[in-house]
């Protein structure tokens, strides 16, 4: 096998591999958050992205691909649960920051917590070697792709 034949290989196998693991784990804690916290899916992408430094309806609406008025009428639901609270810029009154309340941290803490017991359990059969070997496949990939500090 040549190396540009290795080379591809791995490219497939990475595309066999890597989004459907990624898509089970996501669903996984999707799935937790709305079973478990009776929140709707985007909800939970609305809590996700706010964790994540996204903090206005119009930058939610974007990453979501979805109307301004359709993330705004999720976050009202989510600030009457009292999961997301209103932060009015001091500099600028037409901007109005969303943040996590203390208990929504704590809630999606519990959500990912859930996940990773449910990982655990998926990879505790897998030798010492291979989860040595895992770890040392993702180590690699994230130097691989990771933009270099300059």
């Amino acid at each position: 096998m040549t190396s540009n034949d290795l080379l591809q290989r791995t490219i497939e196998c990475f595309w066999d591999t890597v989004p459907p693991v990624w898509g089970r784990v996501r669903g996984n804690a999707r799935c937790n958050a709305i079973q478990d916290f009776n929140l709707t899916l985007i909800q939970f992408h609305i809590l996700r992205h706010i964790r994540h430094g996204i903090h206005s309806v119009g930058e939610l609406a974007e990453k979501q691909q979805i109307s301004r008025p359709a993330i705004s009428q999720a976050v009202e639901t989510l600030v009457e649960k009292g999961l997301v609270i209103r932060l009015p810029d001091t500099q600028d009154r037409r901007y109005v920051r969303l943040d996590l309340t203390e208990s929504t941290t704590r809630l999606l803490e519990a959500v990912f917590s859930k996940n990773r017991k449910w990982m655990a359990e998926k990879m505790a059969s897998l030798e010492e070697s291979e989860l040595q070997t895992i770890i040392a496949a993702l180590e690699i990939l994230k130097r691989t792709f990771d933009p270099p500090a300059y």
